[in-house]
């Protein structure tokens, strides 16, 4: 299951800069097979911080509630791929690598459990029980009255 699509990379992007960074040969007219590779490398990225704890790729149709965050992130991992991987530009602006680096902060936050999404699959890791040590004892072989006197 898809988090993005072409279209809307491109729609963020605007139709001009979508073209730059998409067309890998003249940099004038948009390649939907690089658009697609890009937004393919953008989920995989995002499915491997996810799949720490989550069945992945998250099913968004069980839980449509986290369609416009998980969009949101993975379309600023997307912009990045677009922009490292165009032969057209130099340099990354420092707001696409701003965006980035916020969302993979936020996956490594839900990959360590401190950003909980719901998912058909339990969290890793210890349940909701206190998991301190347990332990029981037996009854005493010898108590101070058999001992008295030793």
């Amino acid at each position: 299951m898809a988090y993005i699509t072409i279209t809307q990379l491109s729609a963020r992007l605007g139709s001009t800069l979508y073209a730059r960074l998409t067309d890998r040969v003249n940099g004038s007219v948009a390649d939907q097979a690089a658009a697609q590779q890009i937004v393919d490398e953008a989920e995989a990225e995002a499915d491997s911080y996810l799949s720490v704890r989550y069945a992945t790729p998250v099913d968004l149709t069980t839980h449509p509630e986290l369609s416009n965050v998980l969009e949101a992130r993975v379309l600023d991992l997307a912009e990045n791929t677009a922009w490292r991987g165009s032969p057209f530009v130099n340099d990354v602006p420092e707001r696409i690598q701003t965006l980035y680096a916020a969302a993979l902060r936020w996956f490594e936050s839900a990959a360590a459990g401190a950003v909980n999404l719901p998912s058909a699959t339990p969290a890793a890791g210890p349940t909701a029980e206190d998991d301190s040590p347990r332990y029981t004892t037996r009854d005493r072989t010898f108590t101070s009255d058999e001992l008295d006197g030793l």
